[in-house]
């Protein structure tokens, strides 16, 4: 016996599946975490222009610092957000990964909150520095801080979630997007050599650029990996 379907039965056999839209939020989450790595690159630029002491160390460095509180001022702000947005997608990045690269994706956050809570930070040292410097004479800047390396426990305890989430917290979220299907290998190589050229270089102008470019590289890796990850399915 035939049957005769109802409007709403025919309405859904001919109806054209919905196909899946972008949610504006997840787009622009999207577009943050992979502008991120540019921006860091950038801020590093204006971090090592502005260093007055670009490529120094030692006393010299701390006479120099002592003698330009304004350009040093610039000089860590630059670095401050560098560090920020590069230390920023090992956190953004953590829920695209769900299956495969899960266990790498969950370190990669933990040690991206200690190094975004503790590193950029650490830049206001330098005005700290500058200060003493300037009251007390240069002298008096390795004496403050070899007092407080020699007496403080938790100095070391403080700077190093800073050090190990800025070298480590991009190539582990670029591993894990690699070990889940979403990246290439090529983007985890762009995520380790840049930190390594700008620990190279000793955040010269040079090294600063030349990162900046290999953190663009990264971005394009993040941007490829999270390409479909801004509908709504």
């Amino acid at each position: 016996m035939s049957t005769i379907a109802s409007p709403a039965q025919q309405h859904s056999r001919t109806a054209t599946p919905e196909v899946p839209r972008p949610v504006r939020s997840l787009a622009v989450r999207r577009a943050f975490l992979v502008a991120a790595p540019v921006l860091a690159g950038l801020f590093l630029i204006v971090g090592a222009v502005a260093d007055p002491a670009s490529g120094i160390a030692g006393q010299r460095m701390h006479e120099i610092y002592t003698a330009n509180p304004e350009a040093l001022q610039f000089k860590s702000l630059g670095y401050k957000w560098a560090y920020a947005f590069w230390i920023l997608p090992s956190l953004m990045a953590v829920p695209y990964v769900r299956r495969k690269g899960a266990a790498i994706a969950t370190l990669a956050g933990f040690v991206g909150f200690g190094g975004l809570s503790t590193m950029p930070g650490l830049l206001s040292s330098d005005w700290f520095e500058s200060a003493v410097g300037q009251l007390y004479g240069v002298d008096a800047i390795e004496k403050v801080f070899g007092h407080m390396e020699d007496t403080m426990w938790g100095v070391p305890v403080f700077l190093m979630p800073g050090i190990i989430g800025l070298a480590f917290g991009l190539p582990l979220i670029m591993a894990a997007l690699w070990r889940a299907g979403f990246a290439r290998w090529w983007g985890f190589a762009a995520s380790v050599a840049a930190f390594a050229v700008f620990m190279v270089s000793e955040a010269t102008v040079w090294g600063a650029t030349a990162s900046a470019v290999i953190l663009t590289v990264v971005a394009v890796a993040l941007a490829k990996a999270t390409k479909a990850a801004d509908v709504e399915v």
